[in-house]
C-alpha cells in the first residue's frame, strides 16, 4: 500500500465530512444509535472540521491512499478538556480496511513527536468505551487508563481517558 500522509487544508473538509460518517457506520453501528449514525449531518460536520483546521492550536492530519482519504488524526489543545493536560490526540480514526498495517501507529508517532516538540510532557486519549479495538490499540501505544465514565443511555457518551507521558522533555508543563 502506497499511503501519503499531511496536513488537512479547507479543501478537504466534504470528504472528511463524508469519511468520518463511513467510519462511524463500520465502527459504531450497534454502539451509537441508528438515528444518530442514519441522521449523519454532513454539512454539520464540514464545518466541524474547517474548525479544527483555523484552529492554529490544533493540528489534523490526513491519510491518503491514491488521492482517497481514508483516515485522519488531530492533535493539540483539546477541544474537551480533561484535567490538568494541555495536548491530546482528539481523533484517529482510520477505515477498516485500512487498519492493522501501521497507519495508525504512525500517525499515533506523528502526534507524540508534535506533542514533545511542543515542550509538552504529557497528553491524553479520549476513546469510546464500547470500542474495544481503539482501547486495545490505545493500550498497545503505551496508554494507562486513567478515567473510565459511567455508562450512558446515549452510548456515544461513555469515554475512557487514556494517559501518556512524554519522555525526555524538560519542562514544568
Amino acid at each position: 500500500m502506497n499511503y501519503t500522509i499531511r496536513l488537512a487544508n479547507q479543501n478537504d473538509c466534504k470528504e472528511l465530512s463524508e469519511l468520518k460518517h463511513q467510519v462511524w457506520t463500520e465502527t459504531y453501528r450497534g454502539i451509537y444509535s441508528d438515528e444518530k449514525i442514519d441522521n449523519f449531518d454532513y454539512l454539520k460536520n464540514e464545518k466541524y472540521f474547517l474548525d479544527i483546521i483555523n484552529n492554529k492550536s490544533i493540528d489534523l492530519y490526513i491519510v491518503e491512499d491514491q488521492n482517497k482519504i481514508v483516515g485522519y488524526m488531530s492533535c493539540g489543545t483539546p477541544l474537551r478538556p480533561y484535567k490538568d493536560y494541555k495536548q491530546d490526540v482528539g481523533l484517529l480514526y482510520i477505515l477498516q480496511k485500512y487498519q492493522r498495517k501501521g497507519i495508525g501507529k504512525e500517525l499515533f508517532n506523528i502526534a507524540y513527536r508534535s506533542i514533545k516538540e511542543n515542550g509538552y510532557k504529557k497528553f491524553f486519549i479520549s476513546c469510546n468505551k464500547y470500542n474495544t479495538s481503539a482501547q486495545a490499540f490505545y493500550k498497545k501505544m503505551g496508554g494507562i487508563i486513567d478515567c473510565i465514565d459511567d455508562d450512558n443511555i446515549d452510548k456515544s457518551l461513555p469515554q475512557i481517558k487514556f494517559i501518556y507521558k512524554i519522555k525526555g522533555v524538560d519542562t514544568n508543563e
